[in-house]
């Protein structure tokens, strides 16, 4: 799982203090607000491929490109099955005191900070056809697949560039402290 955390503190000092005399109610439609807006820039921020600071996302490495244009044509970086940053990205809060956004995908942190992925060893079948040029692959479902051999897969890793998408922006810092000091003001009219 990966998550961003943005708590009271994330304000100014002195909106902080105003924000910490907030109980209750108040305080969590504020909190409410926040996870809204960080979900909502998230989302957005991951449509134009680009972390919390303005930069462009690493590109695919070209072979993973070029077998994502077959599978998924024109699908951006970080997306597949629309899961991550679709119906598994959410926000909640926690407590009082703060709001967590993130998701549950198993692989958002890892496109979040980056890493190598360990694969062992595996036993596997493969599908044969035979002719004139000698054997070759094919699918387990073609009905010319003639013969079947047992193999074992080896052991391979696959590194996965960092691409940040979770983060305060310095236009998300603004925006949430348009909406405190909306709330602010509404509470105390």
């Amino acid at each position: 799982m990966a998550q961003l955390e943005v708590t009271l503190d994330s304000a100014t000092p002195a909106l902080a203090d105003a924000l910490r005399q907030l109980e209750g109610e108040a305080r969590q439609l504020i909190l409410r607000d926040w996870g809204e807006y960080l979900l909502r820039s998230t989302r957005e921020r991951a449509k134009k491929e680009r972390d919390p600071t303005g930069q462009r996302w690493r590109a695919l490495e070209p072979s993973y490109k070029r077998w994502k244009q077959k599978k998924r044509p024109g699908v951006p970086i970080l997306k597949f099955d629309f899961h991550m940053l679709g119906d598994m990205a959410s926000w909640q809060t926690d407590g009082n005191e703060a709001v967590l956004v993130g998701t549950n995908a198993p692989y958002g942190a890892i496109h979040q900070f980056g890493g190598t992925i360990r694969h062992a060893a595996r036993p596997a079948k493969i599908h044969l056809k035979t002719g004139k040029g000698g054997s070759r692959f094919v699918k387990a479902n073609r009905k010319n697949a003639r013969y079947k051999r047992s193999i074992t897969m080896p052991a391979y890793t696959n590194t996965i560039a960092a691409r940040p998408w979770l983060g305060v922006s310095r236009e998300d810092e603004k925006e949430l402290l348009d909406i405190a000091q909306d709330h602010m003001s509404g509470a105390f009219e």
